[in-house]
């Protein structure tokens, strides 16, 4: 009785609990990205930005206006009907996730973008995008890299 007590107590303390996770995963932050585009709250999207890219969004936002709006979140300014994160490239220090972006109108292209993220205070964190067209939202913000 007493090994069984050591190996299921081995198997939890190798289980990692949400609680012990320091950061989300990149898949999570697409999923959150996604889900914030979608619906147009874009709270959970400025909840886990990188300080320096927050900062930077929050001069830009006039006051008053809707950052789902102001802020070109996005390489088409149409409203896409499908979001979802679709895979990952980068570099395990500053990973991307490609975003891919669809319509229901079969004469609109998809495209994908990617959320290029950065790691603050070992917590994944959305650092810029980067457009399917070539450029990225600090070109657009007027901050390039």
């Amino acid at each position: 009785m007493k090994l069984t007590n050591v190996f299921v107590g081995a198997a939890l303390a190798l289980t990692a609990s949400p609680a012990a996770a320091v950061s989300l995963t990149s898949t999570q932050v697409g999923d959150i990205y996604c889900a914030a585009r979608l619906s147009g709250d874009m709270a959970p999207i400025l909840a886990i930005l990188t300080p320096e890219l927050a900062a930077l969004i929050a001069r830009q936002v006039p006051e008053g206006a809707d950052p789902a709006t102001a802020i070109p979140w996005q390489s088409s300014a149409d409203y896409a009907n499908t979001c979802m994160p679709v895979g990952a490239s980068g570099t395990a220090a500053a990973p991307e996730v490609i975003i891919a972006f669809g319509y229901r109108d079969p004469d609109k292209a998809q495209y994908a973008d990617r959320l290029v993220l950065r790691f603050v205070d070992q917590r994944l964190r959305i650092d810029d995008i980067a457009y399917a067209t070539g450029s990225t939202l600090l070109e657009k913000l007027g901050t390039p890299r």
